[in-house]
């Protein structure tokens, strides 16, 4: 345990020295990862997801990554209603508490106002209009897929922000997108990822992310799908 009493520049020096020490020491054990931490670190960029999700066949949105002002209105111009989302983690800490940021759609009236934009990077998305939306949880070469129904106009732009509002249904994986997923994985590195999906009125899938280290506990008491099982299955084989 790091001392009370440090300095801000002595904490910050031996909080990094911890965490590469003790971290290396981890990363470098003969042992099997469900996924190996260096895999995870690339995963969380979520650009490079999209790219990857991209090369392995899954259709995503047309997206901007971009503090100027100028281009995200131009992008509006070419693809029409827009959404903004983090590119990292959507909590902001202050006062004492946190807040979470969720996905939210860009009126028209807001990019003629798009002050602040400039101080950091945000991720940019044509709006995906949607019949509902999917997660499906990859555990190696299983797969866990449930729609997820939103009842709420809020939970329709973002489900996270409503789960009250949320109903849940096993449902099948087309033979195209399982096979996306497979390159995905296998590209990633990864032994598990929980894919996000928009299932379009025309029936398209579109992937909106690939997230490395998702929750998943509650749609498999939603569901009663077996992901702990398949996690120490796959912790096990030989």
């Amino acid at each position: 345990m790091i001392p009370a009493g440090l300095s801000g520049p002595e904490l910050r020096f031996s909080r990094a020295q911890a965490r590469v020490g003790l971290g290396g020491v981890l990363v470098s054990l003969p042992v099997r990862w469900v996924s190996h931490p260096s895999a995870l670190a690339d995963a969380a960029y979520k650009p490079r997801q999209l790219a990857v999700l991209k090369q392995a066949g899954l259709a995503v949105p047309p997206t901007l990554v971009t503090n100027d002002a100028d281009a995200v209105r131009a992008f509006a111009k070419a693809f029409g209603e827009l959404i903004v989302k983090p590119l990292a983690e959507p909590v902001v800490y202050e006062s004492g508490g946190e807040a979470l940021v969720y996905t939210r759609r860009l009126g028209r009236d807001e990019l003629d106002a798009l002050d602040g934009v400039e101080v950091t990077a945000h991720l940019v998305q044509q709006w995906q209009p949607k019949r509902f939306e999917a997660r499906v949880t990859a555990v190696g070469g299983r797969l866990f897929p449930v729609a997820i129904h939103a009842r709420s106009e809020k939970a329709q732009v973002d489900w996270r922000s409503d789960y009250d509002a949320l109903t849940y249904e096993v449902i099948d994986v087309p033979d195209d997108v399982r096979a996306g997923i497979a390159r995905y994985l296998d590209a990633a590195g990864l032994g598990f990822s929980a894919f996000d999906f928009v299932i379009r009125p025309d029936g398209e899938w579109v992937a909106l992310e690939a997230n490395a280290v998702a929750a998943w506990g509650w749609l498999a008491e939603e569901c009663d799908l077996p992901i702990a099982a398949a996690i120490a299955d796959a912790l096990t084989e030989e």
